[in-house]
């Protein structure tokens, strides 16, 4: 199984080849090769990136809150 590591930037797990250690005011931490370069980037690109990586964020939370409703829901239907 590949090594998964935590981007703080995008807040997504990535396999860790595809992860650099970067250096930030706490120290170093963990960024995706992807948001490194889209930082590096002009800046159509990088707010481009962002909006993608807000939606990508978005879409992600509204389907984890979901699942989290659907399994209260089935565990009150359980426990009653």
């Amino acid at each position: 199984m590949t090594e998964m590591l935590f981007c703080y930037c995008c807040r997504v797990h990535h396999p860790k080849d595809q992860m650099r250690p970067f250096m930030t005011k706490q120290g170093y931490r963990w960024r995706c090769i992807r948001s490194i370069e889209a930082a590096a980037s002009a800046k159509d690109s990088r707010d481009a990136f962002g909006r993608k990586q807000t939606e990508i964020n978005r879409t992600e939370a509204r389907h984890m809150a979901e699942r989290l409703a659907l399994i209260r829901l089935e565990q009150g239907f359980i426990a009653s």
